[in-house]
């Protein structure tokens, strides 16, 4: 079983895998999601209806609280997600490591399946996703 590390951020993705506890780190998947790298006007269709206070004076848009790179980043969370399930499902998986910026570290927690959540031996909140494979080795344990 190898050792799964998965590097990303809300615009990409990195997946490296380890043959054993000591070994260097073999990048095995790059994903790029390209929609975040879009403007809001870009990923919205049209605009949200418009209202009217009932006291005062003043016109508001009414619309959802998250915006579309919000969104954008909540479904690649779970593509990379559904990804882990994949390689979980074929077996090959002993350990997880995910290294990810705090926020979108929060919604891969999230988005795991109890059963992944549990091959996940730590997670480390840096944004390292365009760092060197030899780098990023240096910020997991000495023993994977």
């Amino acid at each position: 079983m190898s050792i799964l590390v998965v590097v990303a951020d809300a615009s990409r993705a990195r997946f490296f895998s380890a043959a054993n506890k000591t070994a260097s780190l073999s990048e095995t998947n790059d994903l790029i999601n390209t929609a975040s790298r879009l403007r809001d006007q870009q990923l919205i269709a049209d605009n949200h209806g418009s209202g009217v206070d009932s006291v005062g004076h003043g016109k508001h848009t009414m619309g959802h609280e998250t915006d579309a790179h919000q969104h954008q980043a909540s479904q690649f969370s779970r593509d990379l997600t559904n990804e882990i399930e994949r390689l979980k499902s074929a077996g090959t998986l002993g350990r997880i490591y995910i290294i990810a910026p705090p926020a979108f570290l929060g919604l891969m927690r999230a988005d795991l399946s109890p059963a992944s959540a549990e091959l996940v031996a730590g997670t480390i909140n840096k944004d390292l996703v365009n760092h060197s494979a030899v780098d990023i080795r240096h910020h997991l344990p000495q023993l994977l």
